[in-house]
């Protein structure tokens, strides 16, 4: 996050709370680095907030872009896949990024997932908390 707010672009820390996980920093940040990046490139606006639920810590990215209908919202997690929007956006990329995002997360036995929210769309990262923070 620090690194798209030092090239000023847009974007905000809604809410944080304190979550331990144990993870490889560089990878979870990789992630987290995509999702806010996209959300920048194609929502103009990244929302983050990081909350636990039950056994897991929540690290969400949302956007005010255009979204996706509801057969792409999977689709996108597929290697090399660009979704119609993407293409058409003409902005860069490999269809790449969000496919590394759930090897990632899946790796650190977690998941990412994309909704529609209120405005554009919503990533979300679940990694389970660290044994012994439960609770805390």
């Amino acid at each position: 996050m620090d690194q798209a707010l030092f090239v000023g672009k847009d974007v905000r820390l809604e809410r944080s709370e304190h979550a331990a996980v144990e993870v490889d920093a560089i990878g979870v940040r990789r992630v987290l680095d995509n999702l806010i990046e996209n959300a920048v490139k194609y929502g103009q606006q990244a929302r983050v907030r990081l909350f636990i639920d039950a056994r897991d810590a929540v690290a969400e990215v949302g956007d005010n872009g255009p979204g996706l209908p509801d057969e792409e919202l999977e689709r996108v997690f597929q290697p090399f896949y660009r979704a119609p929007v993407a293409r058409a956006s003409g902005k860069q990329g490999s269809g790449l990024g969000l496919a590394v995002c759930r090897s990632i997360a899946r790796a650190h036995g977690g998941e990412v997932q994309l909704t529609r929210g209120q405005r554009g769309l919503v990533a979300q990262v679940r990694l389970p908390l660290a044994y012994g923070a439960v609770g805390t």
